[in-house]
């Protein structure tokens, strides 16, 4: 054991040894004269001044203040009108406001979420008629207090008989609609029907 570690040092130490003697003999050598990082990325682009509207160069001043002669010459004259920069009306005053009559009268509304299928939970309670006259809809649910909470329309059931879940937990999937418009009677227009966990 002690034969094959040393004779793994040897060559790790043999590897290292020619890594250096390498670097050394084909490793680029520095340059003094080299450009540092900066001037190495601004070799080739020009020198760029800022400009300024109205004079030949950015640091000269403008000709009213300068030139003796214009103080001169009347103020309305051709000259001192083209060195002057007139200043442009901001937009927000020239937007055009629309015709109060196309706006809409009302704000959109939101429509009620009625008409989304959702899940409910409640017992299921069968109830087919109603002082002796036959219920539309013989099937309601219940909360826990004995409220109904809303009629079920089993018309849209396949493969389920709604008799076998009769005063248990279950959870019913379906639109909550009202029985007639305007009614506060509800009902639940069913089309999954199972027991609750």
């Amino acid at each position: 054991m002690g034969i094959l570690n040393h004779l793994f040092d040897r060559k790790l130490w043999s590897l290292v040894a020619s890594l250096v003697l390498f670097s050394s003999v084909f490793g680029q050598p520095a340059s003094e004269d080299s450009p540092s990082l900066g001037e190495a990325f601004n070799a080739g682009a020009p020198e760029v001044e800022p400009v300024v509207v109205g004079r030949e160069q950015w640091n000269q001043k403008p000709n009213t203040a300068s030139d003796p002669s214009s103080k001169n010459e009347p103020a309305d004259s051709d000259s001192s009108q083209s060195t002057r920069i007139d200043e442009l009306d901001p937009l927000e005053t020239q937007q055009v406001k629309p015709d109060p009559s196309t706006l809409p009268i009302e704000p959109p509304k939101n429509k009620p979420a009625t008409q989304i299928v959702r899940n409910f939970e409640g017992t299921l309670v069968f109830k087919p008629r109603k002082l002796g006259f036959e219920n539309e809809f013989p099937y309601q649910l219940e909360n826990s207090k004995g409220k109904r909470l809303a009629f079920i329309d089993m018309d849209h059931l396949k493969a389920v008989d709604p008799q076998q879940f009769v005063d248990q937990q279950i959870n019913v999937m379906g639109k909550l609609e009202s029985i007639e418009e305007g009614s506060d009677e509800r009902v639940i227009r069913a089309r999954i029907l199972r027991p609750s966990n």
